[in-house]
């Protein structure tokens, strides 16, 4: 019997032992583009972030492009971001004390090169 409260209580003790953290996964697709969007939400006021952009079309790739990238809480961008085999990191992306983005938000990207643009919506792959 002690063994079995004790069991009762260390389960307890260690489920709330976790770092509590989300992990959302964004992406979309366009005619030449697809994107993916990772953001790390450790609390209701922080998030880190981090994407990939990646190029589809069937043309040759560019080797810079132009993004911007929106949500209700900021944004981030780029200029002149060189691909590499057709792929561009958005770098990694955090904030402290800010509104942070919601699983089920919709997230906006517009994509510049070579004179053409296009813009596109991700939204997390629950």
């Amino acid at each position: 019997m002690k063994k079995s409260i004790s069991l009762i209580i260390l389960l307890f003790i260690l489920s709330g032992c976790g770092n509590g953290s989300d992990r959302y996964n964004f992406s979309g697709s366009s005619e030449n583009w697809d994107v993916f969007y990772v953001v790390d939400v450790s609390n209701p006021t922080e998030q880190q972030q981090t994407g990939t952009i990646n190029f589809r079309g069937e043309e040759s790739g560019p080797e810079t492009m132009d993004y911007s990238i929106k949500y209700s809480g900021g944004s981030s961008s780029g200029i002149d971001v060189p691909l590499v085999k057709g792929t561009a990191n958005t770098g990694r992306g955090a904030c402290q004390g800010c509104a942070v983005i919601q699983k089920d938000e919709e997230i906006e990207v517009e994509i510049t090169w070579n004179g053409q643009t296009e813009k596109l919506t991700l939204i997390n792959k629950k």
